[in-house]
């Protein structure tokens, strides 16, 4: 696998997407998103996300270089029409009308539909942590891959979510996962490199457990994690990341996405600096606490992922051979 620094990397990938079309701005914001995933190690949203981006600008199924609309603007709330442009484009563009709202009234949602694959999802919530805000996002991700709890057909998608939470001194509180077993990003890349995956994550063609990441590409299904708990966190994403912004429901065509963009003022509801003087202190404190036997450390959700970032800045990104 060759090792290729972040800068000479993202400047490849905007090479990319100028050639299929994009104007530079949009290839730049699409690759910088891209190679950050990878930077923070979460390679299944990262370059290897370029061929299917490219494929889908040739069939028409992705179109470069479109500005999402407003749609409906209500107050605290929007609805877009992302226009199947790049997904990264309108996320951005959906956290941060949220944050608008959030401005003047406490709260902003905006949804989003006719969205295309986002990346790593975690970086639009980062936007209102770093503005000292709550982020969130829901998707309703392009499917079916998911079997319900207790099926073995695809009929979900792998709809994740992620939050982020500003702190004081320590750096934000970052969560972002699928509410499958696995996003199938990451399958897509232990395919790409050979390897097994864990069994509980796949379902063969014939309902069986299997530890082949082929076999998700050969008619096989993911599993929801936390058996009833996922599957139940999946149908909320389904709910409010596609059937509230009118993307339509479980029929959606493989590609397109539906989002929900919320952020919260914090300064509407408590003191600004008290409310990350206290997620300090429960960030300080759990790190503080004894780790069960065999475990290193107690971390924090957006710990690997910052340390991850600083090594591959530092020593490059591994790019496996097949991508």
């Amino acid at each position: 696998m060759p090792l290729i620094s972040h800068r000479n990397l993202k400047d490849f990938v905007k090479d990319i997407f100028i050639a299929s079309g994009s104007k530079p701005e949009e290839a730049e914001l699409v690759a910088e998103y891209l190679v950050k995933a990878n930077l923070a190690g979460v390679d299944s949203h990262g370059i290897i996300r370029i061929p299917d981006y490219v494929q889908m600008v040739e069939e028409g199924k992705m179109h470069p270089n479109v500005v999402p609309k407003i749609i409906r603007d209500r107050g605290a709330m929007a609805t877009v029409d992302a226009g199947l442009g790049y997904g990264q484009v309108a996320a951005k563009m959906a956290m941060e009308l949220a944050m608008k709202k959030a401005r003047d009234y406490g709260i902003g949602t905006v949804s989003v539909f006719n969205c295309n694959h986002a990346g790593r999802i975690a970086e639009y919530p980062i936007l209102a942590a770093e503005d000292g805000m709550i982020g969130l996002l829901m998707v309703k991700a392009f499917g079916p891959i998911v079997a319900p709890w207790g099926g073995k057909a695809r009929i979900l998608s792998t709809s994740p979510m992620s939050f982020a939470i500003p702190a004081k001194t320590e750096p934000p509180i970052v969560a972002d996962f699928a509410t499958s077993m696995s996003a199938e990003g990451k399958i897509r890349v232990k395919n790409a490199r050979g390897e097994k995956i864990p069994f509980g994550w796949v379902l063969n063609s014939e309902g069986k457990p299997t530890d082949n990441p082929a076999d998700l590409y050969n008619g096989g299904a993911l599993l929801t994690f936390g058996e009833s708990k996922g599957y139940a966190l999946n149908l909320l994403m389904e709910s409010v990341g596609a059937a509230l912004s009118g993307a339509g429901i479980l029929d959606v065509f493989a590609g397109s996405n539906g989002v929900f963009a919320l952020a919260i003022n914090i300064e509407f509801f408590s003191d600004v600096d008290e409310f990350k003087s206290n997620v300090d202190k429960m960030i300080k404190t759990i790190r503080a606490s004894p780790p069960a036997d065999g475990v290193k450390e107690v971390l924090i959700p957006g710990d690997p992922e910052m340390r991850e970032t600083r090594k591959r800045m530092a020593d490059g990104i591994n790019v496996e051979d097949k991508t």
